[in-house]
């Protein structure tokens, strides 16, 4: 008798267990691999950025400058951070380390309520798998805005079903305040929740007046944003020339791309799984009309993104990452509702994903299914400068990415002879973006940077002879412009030179 009753027990912990060793699995491995992996350019500027704290004034007056684009939520977060974990790589990630998981969690609420466990189990597994997951130990507000719109998801659908509603009408202000408040494209999420309620309204035939209000009251956090739009200038990058279309596709692409195999092998596990009777009483379980109209809105926010943000210059696909959450959500219904004669379907697609997970978190970096996803790579590159014998030699870094890097990680010797040389021209012609020629010199006046600046011509009229790591661009501009270039070797995927004026 006590035998079965504590096997009941267990059998009702079953759900909570398995949430803590996910959670165990992914805390201590993104951890050790946040707190391992080298910073790129837009984390060390987040980094540099939270010593700004705590005066607001300094902070506010560096994000005016348009170097640095978010707002300062983030900023401030991983300041908190840092102040409990030290000035570290694991202690400026960590916000995001967390802020990931939330919205995998609200992902598992949000899809519980309305299928069987194992399907809402997919549904929260699945942005670990995409692309998303390489943004959960990034010191970007990426992850942080996936964390506030799973609050606001899972508030709404409490609010929208009366379960503690003054409490979650004040949820769904705060969390679209703080989105907003993190990264400018949180205005995208207005899609999901407009789609949203506009079908409830529609199908109640009513407005909720509440939930409208909730909504607006999360506005007010738009003044942050405006008073930053103007920051980078007109002048800062030039207008693109590709179709949106093209960065639409390019986004669902490459955040799903990760994803392909586990998504494709979960497909073909309910189809060839043996039908059986008896799931009558799952399968009337239905997700809301409105609810459903929510997670294709997450899901079409590339259509958004995209012409937002190349209205103020180049467009990159991380910034439709909040789609992951619709994508996800309709994934999970759809093979809920591919399962619906398949009995043991829904429990094999869930132990699938987790062992794809599992693996997933436990692999290698280089192993793992968004080890595609990169920055730049500079360790190596950093060990063969600092062997070179001439230590007067002036080293031209032609990536801004790999200048920062450099800057941040490299000896106080190797840092004082490392140089960005300015070229808007060059840049726009190239490139299409001038955003860090024309904004990039303002670092030292902010932060102990030891490297230089120098303007193209200027730094070439005055010496003969330098070290230069540039991409296939800059090589070819040097080489029209006289100046011979003897190939030194070729580190991380990068050439470096030693130039010498004709």
């Amino acid at each position: 008798m006590r035998l079965g009753r504590w096997f009941d027990r267990v059998r009702r912990l079953r759900p909570a267990l398995c949430l803590a060793l996910l959670s165990a699995v992914y805390l201590v491995s993104t951890c050790e691999l946040a707190a391992r992996k080298r910073l790129w350019l837009d984390e060390i500027l987040t980094f540099d950025a939270s010593t700004l704290l705590p005066s607001l004034p300094a902070l506010w007056s560096f994000l005016k400058q348009g170097l640095e684009l978010n707002p300062p939520l983030g900023f401030v977060l991983a300041a908190g951070s840092e102040s409990i974990f030290g000035r570290t790589e694991l202690g400026v990630r960590f916000p995001s380390v967390i802020a990931f998981w939330i919205m995998s969690l609200c992902l598992y609420i949000f899809l519980g309520r309305r299928l069987p466990r194992p399907f809402a189990l997919v549904g929260m597994l699945l942005p670990a798998l995409t692309a998303a997951g390489r943004y959960s130990y990034e010191a970007r507000p990426y992850a942080l805005v996936l964390a506030f719109a799973g609050i606001a998801l899972v508030a709404w659908q409490a609010a929208t079903e009366g379960r503690k509603r003054p409490v979650a009408l004040v949820a769904i202000t705060v969390a679209l305040a703080a989105a907003l408040c993190s990264q400018p494209l949180a205005v995208t999420l207005a899609l999901p929740f407009l789609a949203g309620e506009l079908t409830r309204s529609m199908q109640r035939r009513k407005v909720d007046l509440p939930v409208w209000c909730a909504f607006a009251g999360a506005t007010p956090a738009l003044w942050l944003l405006w008073k930053l739009k103007g920051a980078a200038g007109a002048a800062a990058s030039s207008q693109n020339v590709i179709h949106p279309l093209y960065y639409v596709g390019l986004s669902y692409f490459l955040i799903l791309l990760p994803a392909i195999i586990p998504v494709a092998a979960a497909m073909l596990l309910v189809l060839m799984s043996p039908a059986e009777s008896g799931m009558q009483a799952d399968t009337d379980r239905r997700m809301p009309g409105h609810e459903l109209a929510a997670l294709i809105g997450f899901a079409a926010i590339p259509f958004a993104a995209v012409p937002i943000s190349t209205l103020g210059g180049p467009f990159c696909p991380r910034y439709s990452l909040n789609a992951v959450i619709g994508l996800a959500g309709c994934l999970a219904v759809l093979l809920f509702r591919m399962a619906a004669s398949h009995r043991r379907a829904g429990v094999a697609v869930a132990g699938l994903f987790a062992i794809f997970f599992l693996a997933n978190q436990l692999l290698p970096e280089s192993k793992r299914l968004n080890a595609g996803i990169e920055g730049t790579k500079s360790a190596g590159l950093q060990r063969a400068i600092e062997r070179l014998h001439e230590d007067d030699l002036p080293i031209v870094i032609g990536r801004q990415l790999t200048f920062v890097e450099l800057e941040h990680y490299g000896s106080p010797a190797l840092a004082e002879r490392l140089y960005y040389l300015t070229d808007p021209r060059a840049a726009a012609r190239w490139t299409g973006n001038i955003l860090f020629d024309v904004k990039g010199p303002i670092l030292p006046k902010y932060f102990p940077f030891r490297s230089h600046f120098a303007e193209y011509r200027t730094f070439v009229a005055q010496h003969k002879r330098f070290v230069v790591t540039a991409p296939g661009w800059a090589v070819r501009q040097l080489t029209e412009e006289g100046v011979m270039l003897h190939l030194l070797g070729t580190v991380d995927g990068s050439r470096y030179y030693e130039a010498t004026l004709r």
